[in-house]
Order: C-alpha cells, then structure tokens, then sequence
C-alpha cells in the first residue's frame, strides 16, 4: 500500500508543481516559496539551468544570500513586485564580485514575467516561478498567485 501511495502521489499544489510542458520547456509553479530560503530549496531541486521568475511584496528580508544560488543556477532571471530592486542589487553585487554575468529583466506583471520566461527559455530548459517573497503587493495570497500563474500557463 505505502509503495502505491509513493508512486501515484503527485505532489504538493504551489510546491515545485509541474504545471505543464510547452515546446520542450517544463514550467513549474513553486509560489509557496515567499522567502529566499525556500526559493533556494526550489533551484537547488534541477540539475538544468533554470529561467526564474522571482520577486513579489517586501517582509524587509535580506535577499543577499539569493545571489550565489541564482549566479549557479539560474540562466535567465525574471524580476516583479516591490523585491525586484532588492533581488536584482544582491545579485549584481554578487556577480560583480565573481565577475560574472547574467541576463536580468523587469516585468510589470506576472503575465509580462511569463512573457519574458517563454522569450528567454528554450529546449529542455525549467522555468521556474518561485518568487522568494509574498505575494501582497499583487494577489490576495501565494495560493491566489500560483493559481494565477497555472492558469496563465495552462492557457499558452
């Protein structure tokens, strides 16, 4: 019975969710990651690069160590909300220091980030929604968020 329940179990709804697979690109609902820690965790759950998209409302946390983590394992960066100035200065700073580059944009919305993921992604790459913040400044809640973000995919 536990054997059965483990095979056929298909996750947590907003946590590392796979929404679906478009083009050859897997697209991935992590909402439930409001703080960079979590967010951390996401990344660290793909082998591939990842397209992130991050950012959200402000719990004045400190998104220093984010930066490493996404100078490793993110390709394409995807910022939104009122964290996106804190995200994208904790990693400038830190690819500065590691001389080291990556591309990062702003979006005015969750439809515009997912417009700019879809852009910058390709063949077998993840893109990942795991905002590292809450999601007051947009939404209702995260869960309002990832349900916001499954039905934008599930429409593409």
């Amino acid at each position: 019975m536990a054997v059965k329940a483990i095979t056929e179990f298909k996750g947590v709804p907003h946590r590392i969710e796979f929404v679906k697979e478009i083009n050859g690109v897997k697209w991935y609902n992590d909402s439930a990651s409001s703080t960079p820690s979590r967010t951390i965790s996401g990344l660290n759950a793909f082998h591939q690069k990842v397209v992130l998209i991050a950012g959200g409302s402000d719990k004045n946390l400190d998104y220093t160590p984010i930066a490493k983590p996404i100078l490793d394992k993110v390709k394409v960066l995807v910022l939104m909300g009122k964290t996106s100035e804190k995200i994208f200065n904790a990693v400038k700073e830190e690819a500065e220091k590691q001389k080291r580059n990556i591309d990062i944009y702003q979006a005015d919305s969750l439809t515009q980030a997912i417009i700019l993921a879809k852009r910058y992604s390709r063949e077998n790459d993840v893109v990942l929604f795991s905002p590292a913040s809450a999601s007051f400044d947009m939404f209702k809640n995260m869960y309002d968020r990832g349900d916001k973000f499954r039905e934008i995919i599930n429409k593409m």
